[in-house]
């Protein structure tokens, strides 16, 4: 238990008082050894790895726990001596003769370190891998013209080894021979005897640097190589997400889309990936997709506040509006204490019900918003403006939109609801110093500001110029009021 809760220096004070109990047994001297090395304390840790492997000198795990230790404080002759042990019961193995080969190396010793290589191709002269390897250690000794030798023993006796071309790829670049480069990379990831984690790890690098200017691999060339990887790889989901995310980067959202769904056709629990998937619906603007999407991610995971949420998006969007209404509040219901999400969740329960003509529930919402998030001005706008068309609490409003206008001075929709609240309450001067504002800011191409523009110009005695901006208003085809036609035909201003 304790070492589950990560608890590893209290764990360690049990364990060692039940090696002294019972110091035969080799199961707590094995487990001790590791929880010392968990706590940094090295001396401790290797003395009971070296007792255990002395005193159980074929098991092979205790060996191996020695070398790993050796090696970590910097003991790579000793650990090479363990590995020899190992090598010694096991024979010639993969895993020995690689981290043998790595210690030669920290030791400065590239003729050991290449012996250790020629050994594993004598011991696994099947193996094909193993030339690569080699040729890879040429490359890292800057000995080129034996690297490219080893490559092509590589590819006229093992023409099946797809790796080869990574390597070969990284031998071009390297004598800057780019064509060669890009050549052997298109040749590598269109590879079907190459596994796709090997791939991803090629292509990772390019992906993480694709806006640097000295990139060698240009961003139409990545999606070419994606591409490939996808067409030899068709089944995995794996390389659909990375495509998705990629396309996603540069912009190409019907495209990502396209892989995002493939993804999830073929293993629909990624979360993350829907996630993704029905954020770029909504960007898209594809309404009914989106709807009908963000409904299935519910139902696949029916405790994820976000996916509620989303749903509840989308069902506003179809203008679903009970169902929108449903979503939040199942969204508001898995939030726990996350405050900000929930005072926007509350701000859109109170756009629903004031568009559901349920006022009063539209209301309380906003007020539940405020005491979450006091300075949520979204919620603080449409409070204000929405109090102002029923004609409450105009003082309220105004401190509200007073209070918007300190965050966004030169917001035009903010500036017209102050406007219009000023207007409400009768200071028709200062609501048409505000609107003006408003319009100056880019209301003149909202309906909404032109119309209250003219409004405003109207009760403070301005009849043509409200006249004219009435006019502006039914012909931007913008939002509108239902009565701004009575108003031109009547060269009156009539209350909405």
């Amino acid at each position: 238990m304790l070492i589950q809760n990560e608890e590893y220096k209290s764990a360690t004070e049990y364990l060692f008082k039940a090696v002294q109990y019972d110091p035969d047994n080799e199961y707590f001297l094995y487990l001790l050894s590791k929880l010392y090395a968990s706590n940094g304390s090295y001396t401790e840790a290797l003395l009971s790895a070296k007792y255990l492997s002395d005193k159980y000198p074929e098991n092979i795990e205790y060996l191996y726990h020695l070398a790993h230790l050796q090696s970590q404080v910097g003991n790579f002759g000793g650990a090479i001596l363990s590995l020899n042990l190992m090598e010694s019961l096991m024979g010639v193995n993969e895993v020995i003769s690689v981290e043998k080969h790595a210690l030669w190396l920290e030791l400065g010793e590239k003729k050991l370190a290449e012996r250790e290589l020629l050994e594993l191709i004598k011991s696994y002269p099947l193996n094909s891998d193993y030339l690569v390897y080699l040729g890879d250690f040429y490359i890292q000794q800057g000995d080129g013209a034996r690297a490219l030798e080893t490559y092509n023993k590589v590819l006229t006796e093992f023409p099946a080894n797809g790796l080869v071309y990574f390597s070969l790829a990284n031998y071009y670049y390297q004598n800057k021979d780019i064509e060669a480069f890009k050549r052997n990379l298109t040749i590598a990831f269109s590879n079907p005897n190459i596994d796709l984690e090997s791939k991803i790890k090629r292509i990772t690098p390019f992906l993480m640097s694709m806006e640097a200017q000295d990139n060698p691999i240009k961003i139409y060339e990545l999606e070419e190589f994606f591409n490939l990887i996808v067409a030899t790889h068709p089944y995995e989901s794996s390389i659909h997400v990375l495509q998705g995310n990629f396309l996603n980067h540069i912009n190409k959202d019907s495209l990502a889309i396209n892989s995002y769904e493939t993804a999830l056709l073929i293993d629909e629990q990624q979360p993350e990936v829907w996630h993704e998937y029905l954020l770029l619906l909504f960007s898209m603007e594809h309404k009914e997709k989106f709807f009908a999407e963000s409904e299935k991610a519910v139902k696949l995971y029916p405790e994820n506040g976000i996916f509620a949420y989303m749903a509840g998006f989308a069902s506003m969007f179809v203008e679903n509006n009970s169902e929108a209404v449903s979503y939040f509040n199942k969204s508001l219901n898995l939030s726990n204490d996350n405050n900000d999400f929930k005072s926007q969740i509350y701000g859109l329960l109170g756009d629903l019900y004031f568009g559901m003509e349920e006022k009063q529930k539209s209301f309380e919402s906003y007020d539940k918003s405020l005491e979450l998030k006091k300075d949520n001005v979204v919620v603080l706008n449409n409070y204000a403006y929405y109090l102002s068309l029923e004609g409450l609490e105009l003082q309220k409003a105004e401190q509200m939109i007073s209070k918007v206008i300190e965050f966004e001075p030169t917001n035009p929709t903010y500036l017209d609801t102050y406007a219009w609240v000023l207007f409400k309450r009768g200071k028709y001067l200062e609501a048409l110093y505000i609107i003006e504002q408003a319009i100056s800011n880019g209301g003149d191409e909202m309906g909404a500001v032109l119309e209250h523009y003219g409004d405003i110009l109207y009760m403070n005695g301005n009849h043509e110029g409200a006249l004219k901006y009435w006019n502006l208003a039914l012909e931007s085809e913008d939002e509108i009021t239902d009565v701004l036609k009575k108003k031109i035909e009547k060269r009156e201003y009539f209350a909405e």
